[in-house]
């Protein structure tokens, strides 16, 4: 205590910093909790600045034996002293000590006060006799010093303080008159830092203005709401302090500026849908702060009419209203996120519109000859105006007819302008559209507590994401859809549910409108397919991403869904434009598929499998609705097929049999691989089986294959039978006798020998050309070659021999059997069953002299299998 006491000065001065430092750490956190602690502090602060002004004040209160008085003016924390101040005790000794620690003190003190007492009434008690004897001795003395020197001795004192009283009061005087300018100064100085101590501690309220000006240029809007919200802690109807209003006035000013601008950017067109989203919230963050100090109003009135460059393209009526294409919108009459929605549907709804007017626009202005580079090109820059005509009046259009093809070019910019237009107006109403839907949740979750919500009071209709969508988006969707339809289209596919309506150009020239209403050629359709292939895939996410916007406010507290997505309807009709243009894809793939394989058929005799294989795997790659269009695949691989088999029959017109083994060949080769390759894309691409194409294509294929073999096989049976012409059917005489020794042999038959070498051609020949190849029932071509030419050798030889039975002698019919003997054993597995049957027959008919059966028809037999034995051998296997 005594060095507490000792050191009182100091320790009252570093209370004060902490103090201080506490007040600016309370006014820097800005809460409302915070004004409280500040006021205690304060009062806290104020206290001890007393302590210290009265200290100073002492110093000039000096006596005339210059002794100080301080120590007598100066409040002391012993408890004993005279001086004793129980807030500077309590201030400097127990600071930190709680309500409940003083208490439990006060308490305890209060026992021990009561203890001393009683032990002092005890000593008395114990000690009486000596308290009363020492109380005589006194009274004694007393009585003997009081009539000596009393009045002599209070005059002189009385005389003492007199002139102490003047000494004192004329030194104060003086210290007063000399240091009044000081003591003015110093009281100057002290208010100054006091103002100042204030102003630092309140610099960061001061500075919120100028930052929230300083965010608003940047753009960080967010930033500003943090600010604003700082700056609401000044009570603007209790504050005292001129200084803190204003802030709190220029700060409602900034927060209204920023709300001008958060407007603008919800109404901009070109702001990304990041930005939107942001400036979503952070309007939304400070609505809610201007509607709780009641300032959400504040400045219209001020701002109406008033032409600044932060309400540039804003309604000059009313502050926050924006026209669109004379569609009038006001922000401050909804929401922030369903002011935006309405307003970037707003914009979205006014983009479709002007693409349909650019594209009539620029079709008309093609129409009309505005081609001007390549009319100069044509006329070489005279004789050709700028209207479109020529000097002597003809319409350019009616001399350069590429103006049809520029207006089929311009149908395809269009539908890509289309796709682009919607791929990223779509997602972006999406964002805003949910955005909206949880701010509609908010809103219903507030009028649940509340019959005071966002919008008006009970009963009123408020507009929700869906209702936007299927009010503004769907119908401006819908033409949007109808308008890439009719570009990439032109017009609907013969039997389809779905009618292509003119979007454009229904009052432009007839010529104009034949093109217009024309489907694309191949090149521009593939184009515009993988464009509305994209339109569909982008509006199908958007429908299914439309579910959590089809929650609606019902009538009670609930929710209800609608039966269906508001973009189901443009769904529908993107997907049927999609399957329209690629059935048409299809078709003109296969056609000129057909073109360059009827080509190549008619000039190489080539059937061309591959390229239908790879036109059917490029559609499967092409194609995003395959199972639709199975039927004109189907139609189409027929188409192609036909083309071929069409060019083939051309080719092997006026050419040789050889030609017709080729397209055998082919036709054999296009059944056993190609239309079974071809079979299993399609299965894959349409994903069903194709059992009456694959039935089709060998249908189509078979026929010519049967129509070209045919022939060759009635070529080389006609080809057989003139080889196996008998010739001189007179034998010489002594040829019996020739053939009876056994070391003469004679020469061997030139008939049978011109049949065998028939037969060995026709086998080198099909051989050569279709190897060992097989028809659909196994059976070889080589040996239905082979069967048809000894058929026609072994037939032409018996019916030769019944016609001229009777020339022959009969010594040498038994010649003629042992030949026929011959084409039997050697022929046996070629020949029918009929023709087999023919040629028994005929040598039973021969061997009437019965020498075929004897021995020396055995040794004939051999002898003529030995000359023949080349022949034989080259009809091995």
């Amino acid at each position: 205590m005594q060095d507490i006491e000792n050191n009182r000065e100091s320790l009252i001065l570093q209370a004060l910093a902490e103090v201080e430092a506490e007040i600016d750490y309370e006014l820097s956190s800005a809460s409302e909790s915070g004004v409280e602690t500040v006021n205690w502090l304060e009062a806290q602060r104020q206290s001890l600045l007393n302590f210290v002004e009265a200290k100073k004040k002492s110093i000039a209160s000096i006596g005339t034996d210059g002794e100080s008085k301080e120590a007598h003016s100066f409040p002391s924390v012993l408890p004993t002293s005279p001086d004793f101040d129980p807030i500077l005790f309590l201030t400097l000794v127990h600071r930190n000590a709680t309500y409940k620690d003083l208490q439990e003190s006060t308490s305890r003190l209060s026992r021990k006060t009561d203890n001393q007492v009683e032990r002092l009434q005890n000593l008395v008690r114990d000690n009486f006799a000596l308290f009363i004897k020492c109380s005589e001795g006194i009274d004694i003395f007393a009585d003997q010093n009081s009539d000596e020197g009393n009045n002599q001795g209070m005059q002189q004192l009385q005389n003492r303080f007199k002139t102490l009283d003047h000494l004192a009061q004329s030194a104060s005087d003086q210290a007063r008159n000399s240091f009044k300018p000081l003591l003015d100064n110093t009281d100057e100085v002290r208010k100054v830092q006091s103002a100042l101590s204030v102003l630092q501690r309140v610099a960061p309220l001061l500075q919120v203005p100028s930052l929230m000006r300083q965010h608003i240029e940047n753009g960080n809007f967010s930033s500003v709401v943090k600010a604003y919200r700082k700056v609401l802690v000044i009570d603007k109807h209790e504050c005292d302090v001129d200084l803190l209003r204003f802030v709190r006035l220029k700060a409602g000013e900034a927060a209204q500026d920023a709300r001008h601008d958060l407007e603008l950017i919800l109404a901009d067109e070109t702001s990304p849908a990041n930005s939107l989203l942001d400036a979503i919230r952070d309007l939304g963050e400070l609505l809610e702060l201007l509607e709780e100090e009641g300032e959400n109003d504040k400045g219209d009135e001020k701002n109406r009419g008033e032409a600044t460059p932060r309400s540039s393209g804003q309604n000059a009526s009313r502050v926050g209203t924006f026209t669109i294409d004379r569609h009038v919108i006001c922000v401050r009459d909804h929401t922030p996120a369903l002011a935006c929605l309405l307003l970037q549907t707003t914009h979205f709804r006014s983009l479709v519109d002007k693409s349909v007017a650019n594209a009539e626009a620029t079709v008309e202005r093609l129409f009309g000859g505005d081609n001007i580079e390549h009319a100069s090109s044509l006329s070489g820059g005279s004789g050709i105006s700028s209207s479109g005509n020529s000097s002597d009046g003809t319409p350019l259009r009616g001399r350069d007819k590429r103006w049809k093809f520029e207006v089929l070019e311009a149908r395809v910019d269009a539908t890509l302008r289309v796709v682009t237009l919607a791929k990223y107006w779509l997602p972006r109403l999406l964002q805003i559209g949910r955005a909206t839907q949880e701010s509609e949740k908010r809103r219903m979750a507030r009028q649940r507590g509340s019959k005071k919500f966002d919008g008006g009071g009970v009963g009123t209709k408020i507009m929700s994401a869906g209702d936007v969508f299927k009010s503004i988006v769907d119908p401006a969707l819908t033409r949007l859809v109808e308008h890439a339809a009719y570009c990439a289209l032109g017009c609907a596919n013969q039997g389809s549910k779905y009618k292509i309506s003119a979007t454009f150009g229904k009052d432009s020239a007839e010529s104009l409108c034949a093109i217009l209403n024309s489907p694309l050629p191949a090149t521009q359709t593939a184009k515009c397919a993988a464009d509305l292939a994209e339109l569909a895939e982008a509006i199908n996410e958007s429908s299914e991403a439309m579910f959590p916007i089809r929650l609606t406010a019902d009538d009670g507290d609930g929710m209800r869904a609608s039966s269906q997505s508001p973009l189901e309807r443009c769904s529908q009709l993107t997907n049927a434009a999609v399957i329209m243009i690629e059935q048409r894809v299809c078709i003109y793939s296969f056609d000129a598929c057909a073109r360059k394989c009827s080509i190549s058929a008619s000039g190489n005799g080539v059937f061309d499998g591959d390229a239908l294989l790879h036109c059917v795997q490029k559609l499967s790659d092409d194609l995003t609705r395959s199972d639709e269009c199975f039927r004109e695949i189907e139609k189409g691989c027929l188409l192609v097929c036909q083309k071929c088999c069409e060019g083939l029959m051309s080719y092997v017109k006026d050419r040789s049999d050889a030609a017709r083994l080729r397209v055998v060949a082919e036709c054999a080769d296009a059944l056993n691989k190609t239309n079974i390759d071809v079979v299993r894309e399609v299965s894959y691409l349409t994903s069903c089986e194709m059992e009456n194409l694959e039935s089709n294509l060998s249908s189509v294929i078979s026929s010519l294959e049967k129509e070209m073999f045919g022939a060759f096989l009635d070529n080389v049976k006609r080809n057989a039978k003139s080889c196996a012409r008998l010739g001189l059917i007179e034998v010489p005489s002594d040829y019996s006798q020739k053939t009876n020794k056994a070391d003469e042999l004679g020469p061997f038959p030139p008939y049978l020998a011109s049949s065998f070498l028939a037969i060995v051609r026709c086998r080198a020949q099909v051989e050569r050309a279709l190897r060992d190849l097989s028809r659909s029932d196994g059976v070889t071509y080589q040996f239905l070659a082979l069967q048809t030419a000894s058929d026609g050798v072994v037939e032409s030889i018996c019916m030769e021999l019944k016609s001229k039975w009777n020339q022959v002698r009969p010594g040498n019919l038994h010649v003629y059997s042992i030949h026929l003997q011959f084409l039997i054993s050697t022929l046996k597995k070629y020949l029918s069953d009929d023709i087999l049957s023919l040629a028994s027959d005929t040598r039973r008919m021969l061997s009437t002299s019965g020498m075929g059966n004897g021995p020396e028809g055995l040794t004939a037999l051999e002898n003529l299998e030995r000359l023949g034995r080349v022949y034989v051998m080259c009809l091995g296997d």
